[in-house]
């Protein structure tokens, strides 16, 4: 079982901290520049590194905006990175797709041009490979076996898990440091939130949590707010309590999740979403948000009902559209 009492921040030992204090005072410089003189620059990265996907997961957003099967080669994305992610100093890049382990050549690009800060997006159903540098692996799981499967398709749930055991098992005793669970809540699955807890926590480093985005009104996914959302929102801050070290959501976060905090319509309001600075697969910036797409007619998300945890922990911390 991992020990979660090892004293880290957010997976970062003191060691790598102070490697990375240059990065931390461009940060700060941001933070400060946007607290008092009004001045957004982006902190954080997302990109879109590939267009395709083996599964076909219901709730999914990729799908809905989904044109072109081109791809990027690899020093084309060492271009965007260059011009893009590393002209802004970008911090923490994260990586999805598509699935984005079926491009490998650009994981270890990034992992070689960000180490110890970009990490991988992945539904787990293919091997996961140690990278020299990767943060971690974000590794989705969507409830209890059969309430995932039901999302992801039949026998999702029990590749994911191999394979999530197999890299723990074959790359040693810290190998489930580089393992995070992230789990989207929604209609379907917001009941086996606290068994997904117990269940991974004895065997991965950390979860987090979000609720489902929809893009069109009466999404079925979508859990309205209400005394039903609320509950799962107390229930995790109980069970936050419990496992202070490895729920990464912090309270005001969770706090949050209950109502509206994202916008107005399709309009992001006190969302700041121009703290991500995401690109999708041919490297064109998305908008509004890591969600939406790069094309002008695409189809939004529904900012009023947004549940992403990435912008939602950034209002929880002061930070506004």
């Amino acid at each position: 079982m991992p020990n979660h009492g090892i004293m880290e921040i957010m997976g970062r030992g003191f060691r790598q901290i102070m490697q990375e204090s240059p990065g931390y005072f461009h940060i700060g410089l941001k933070y400060f520049g946007y607290k008092f003189f009004n001045k957004k620059s982006p902190i954080y990265g997302s990109a879109d590194i590939i267009n395709v996907c083996n599964l076909h997961c219901t709730h999914c957003y990729w799908w809905l905006n989904r044109k072109e099967n081109e791809e990027l080669t690899v020093e084309q994305w060492k271009k965007i990175i260059d011009e893009k992610f590393k002209k802004k100093h970008i911090f923490i890049v994260t990586l999805v797709g598509g699935e984005p382990t079926m491009r490998m050549d650009v994981i270890k690009l990034f992992a070689k041009e960000f180490p110890k800060r970009a990490c991988v997006v992945s539904n787990g159903t293919f091997p996961l490979e140690k990278i020299k540098n990767l943060y971690f692996y974000w590794v989705s799981i969507d409830g209890t076996q059969q309430v995932h499967d039901s999302i992801r398709g039949k026998d999702a749930y029990e590749k994911t898990k191999k394979n999530i055991i197999d890299y723990i098992e074959k790359n040693g005793e810290k190998a489930w440091k580089d393992i995070w669970i992230s789990m989207t809540i929604n209609s379907q699955n917001y009941k086996t939130v606290n068994d997904v807890i117990e269940e991974w926590l004895p065997i991965v480093n950390k979860i987090g949590f979000q609720f489902h985005t929809p893009f069109t009104k009466g999404d079925p996914l979508w859990l309205p707010f209400g005394p039903e959302r609320t509950k799962v929102v107390d229930d995790l801050i109980a069970m936050r309590a419990k496992y202070p070290d490895s729920i990464i959501n912090p309270v005001k976060q969770l706090e949050l999740m209950k109502k509206n905090w994202g916008g107005k319509g399709t309009t992001p309001v006190d969302c700041p979403t121009w703290a991500i600075l995401s690109v999708d697969h041919l490297g064109r910036e998305k908008m509004p948000c890591c969600i939406g797409s790069a094309e002008k007619n695409s189809m939004k998300p529904i900012c009023e009902e947004c549940g992403l945890g990435c912008y939602s922990v950034m209002v929880a911390n002061g930070m506004k559209g």
